[in-house]
């Protein structure tokens, strides 16, 4: 199917036939499939592989779900949908508090499967794709942190850099001051219009064909500024 690119979704779990069945299902959907049948050989798999999304079953051999997700979240950010045969809301809840993003609980129906995988993948871009904006002239590789404006790479500050990403990441969308001065320098700095200023001047200046009539980095008067898409 299209639209899913190729996302790389990882299955933790101790069964083989659970993953023959989710393996099955998820390559007819679209999606790159890889397989570990322990936490340690999934945890392992995250660092060598880098997929988008994790399926961890909850109740594995040495190392169960919610001790996999917690060593997870010490490197990684990636979507995590536990499977678990329990119900009893504590379990859920050490689930989420553990660091898991969803779960559902077996037996499951594979529709609802994959539609809780749509839309974890949705929130999150993959760390592999560039992010794409003002109508294909910026381009940024998250894992590289390089930056290309019409084809050229730039060299940005960390700040500057952090900005228009958190710009990119919404683009299209306009951000308002406070949640532009919170995302880059923190809660402290919420009220600084004039620091937030100044640095969309530095970045104008670097993106921009004319700073003075900007094209992708726009202001909108008195609320916040816009990424064109």
């Amino acid at each position: 199917m299209q639209g899913n690119e190729q996302r790389r979704i990882l299955i933790v779990d101790d069964e083989a036939g659970l993953r023959d069945l989710l393996r099955i299902n998820l390559e007819h959907e679209g999606f790159s499939v890889l397989e570990a049948e322990s936490g340690a050989q999934g945890l392992q798999m995250v660092r060598d592989h880098h997929p988008d999304l994790m399926i961890l079953d909850v109740m594995m051999p040495e190392m169960d779900g919610w001790e996999v997700c917690r060593r997870l979240r010490e490197f990684s950010q990636i979507p995590v949908l536990m499977l678990t045969a329990r119900t009893q809301s504590k379990d859920i809840v050490t689930g989420l508090e553990s660091g898991a993003d969803d779960y559902l609980t077996k037996p499951f129906n594979m529709d609802e499967l994959t539609a809780r995988i749509r839309a974890l993948l949705r929130r999150v871009p993959s760390p592999r794709r560039p992010i794409v904006a003002g109508g294909g002239d910026i381009m940024i590789d998250k894992q590289k942190r390089e930056v290309l404006v019409r084809g050229e790479p730039i060299d940005l500050t960390p700040t500057e850099y952090d900005l228009l990403l958190l710009l990119a990441e919404h683009a299209g969308a306009v951000l308002d001051h406070e949640t532009l001065l919170r995302g880059v320098w923190g809660h402290e700095y919420t009220k600084d219009n004039d620091y937030l200023k100044v640095y969309i001047w530095h970045l104008r200046r670097k993106i921009e064909q004319d700073p003075r009539e900007p094209k992708l980095l726009l202001t909108e008067w008195g609320v916040g500024y816009r990424l064109a898409p």
